[in-house]
């Protein structure tokens, strides 16, 4: 009887450790998600699975010295494998074939209409110098240095806004909502 009643009591001051811990911490693990990945749900999500590792950790008797350290340890790992899995598709930047194809993809609702006719109606819904960059690039098809030439831009700028252009239309194609920067 006493040996269950000493179990409780542990139970019940790991318990508060895991609380106290949680109170303490929530809001900067979800601050270091949420200023990585710019996504409420998503920082919400990978907290979320941060605390349930560090929670079975604790249940597993692990020693924690450090328990602020250690739930970083965590949330970096928690981190590099939404990364991977984030970036297991491939990276539709550099070919414009392949960036068609999924401009395609998302925007079938019409045959008649060409790729070209579907993709000016999601331009005008990204930031100017996108939207100058991708009509220059997929719709006269003009290559980089081509464009970095028009522009009187250097090529870095060139390629660097086409890759945000690209990835403010497939934001733009997905959610059907216009990329604002301020």
């Amino acid at each position: 009887m006493e040996r269950k009643e000493t179990q409780k009591g542990k139970l019940k001051s790991l318990d508060i450790f895991i609380e106290d811990v949680y109170n303490t911490n929530f809001t900067k693990i979800y601050r270091f998600f949420y200023y990585k990945i710019l996504s409420r749900e998503k920082a919400e999500d990978l907290t979320s699975e941060t605390f349930l590792i560090f929670m079975e950790k604790i249940r597993e008797k692990k020693v924690i010295e450090n328990p602020k350290s250690f739930l970083y340890g965590i949330a970096k790992i928690v981190f590099m494998r939404f990364l991977k899995q984030k970036y297991k598709e491939p990276v539709l930047i550099d070919d414009d074939s392949n960036f068609f194809s999924y401009v395609e993809e998302f925007v079938r609702e019409a045959d008649q209409e060409t790729p070209e006719e579907r993709l000016l109606k999601y331009l005008d819904k990204i930031p100017e110098k996108q939207r100058t960059v991708i009509k220059l690039r997929l719709i006269k098809k003009l290559s980089l240095k081509e464009i970095a030439l028009k522009l009187k831009k250097n090529m870095n700028y060139v390629k660097t806004t086409q890759k945000r252009a690209i990835k403010s239309l497939r934001k733009t194609i997905q959610t059907g909502d216009p990329v604002h920067y301020n």
